[in-house]
């Protein structure tokens, strides 16, 4: 009974030592550096306010459609991933959104000290220029998957233009315009996931989080992206995804409060570059 005792432990043994050191299954769990290039494909939710006034009550937030605004758009991503040794990951991420409108001001309103009377002719852009940057450590691996938790910095510059156009005689001229540039700094913490369905299909996971209110900046940041990815060779992958994102920012300044609450989701697709 003794022999069979120790013959049992051996193979257990030998069964969990091997489980140890087998190989990962997919090449992205030891890859040293990843490049994504890929786009986004979103709807957004948008409105955006600048106050004279920062204690105004009758706060004029104007939405996408306010502005005559498009509220899907197709725009670019990329991203760079480091892994610096066994447990530390680095990232570095950009993306955009970019949309313009034109109509006719159905209401008098006052955008930062600006104010555009109803019916007149509005030309309208709104520029979302993101970036994100983080530092993430492994808390679970094996053979087939990663777990990391960490945080970084996300970034966002918010450009909105108005336009108004009158008509003076036979001539349309440049009337009232107001552009404001609105830098949102606000920390995030992370999670990202990597599960390898075999050595060429996996999927992807990221979620991040924060709420802050420091000084002049009080805001909010949730964020998802999903991701199925396609292994075509050993150093170049494609992938389908999804990405849900929602930041409220606001901060004080010296000419009043100005702020944006901003939704984006919708489908994603990259191809990747990783050795």
């Amino acid at each position: 009974m003794k022999n069979y005792t120790v013959i049992a432990a051996c193979l257990v043994f030998l069964a969990m030592g091997s489980s140890l050191q087998a190989e990962p299954m997919h090449p992205q769990l030891t890859n040293k550096h990843t490049f994504i290039l890929g786009a986004y494909h979103q709807d957004a939710n948008a409105e955006v306010y600048a106050d004279v006034d920062a204690d105004q009550v009758d706060r004029a937030k104007l939405d996408l459609g306010d502005l005559g605004m498009g509220e899907t758009d197709t725009s670019w991503m990329a991203e760079y991933r480091y892994r610096l040794n066994e447990k530390w990951l680095f990232s570095l991420g950009a993306y955009t959104f970019d949309t313009d409108g034109s109509l006719k001001a159905k209401k008098t309103f006052e955008y930062d000290g600006v104010e555009f009377e109803a019916g007149a002719q509005l030309d309208t852009s709104l520029k979302v220029d993101t970036y994100i940057a983080d530092a993430m450590y492994k808390v679970y691996g094996s053979d087939r998957a990663n777990l990391y938790v960490g945080g970084g910095i996300h970034v966002s510059k918010i450009s909105t233009d108005i336009e108004a156009k009158i008509a003076v005689g036979d001539r349309e001229v440049t009337g009232s315009r107001a552009n404001d540039d609105l830098m949102a700094p606000l920390p995030n913490l992370r999670v990202q996931g990597f599960y390898a369905l075999s050595s060429r299909w996996a999927v992807t996971g990221t979620l991040g989080w924060l709420s802050l209110n420091y000084e002049e900046y009080e805001g909010s940041f949730a964020y998802i992206h999903t991701r199925v990815t396609y292994r075509m060779t050993e150093r170049f992958g494609v992938a389908l995804g999804y990405q849900y994102l929602d930041m409220d920012f606001s901060v004080d300044r010296d000419r009043g409060e100005a702020g944006v609450d901003i939704n984006f989701n919708g489908p994603s697709m990259h191809l990747s570059y990783s050795f």
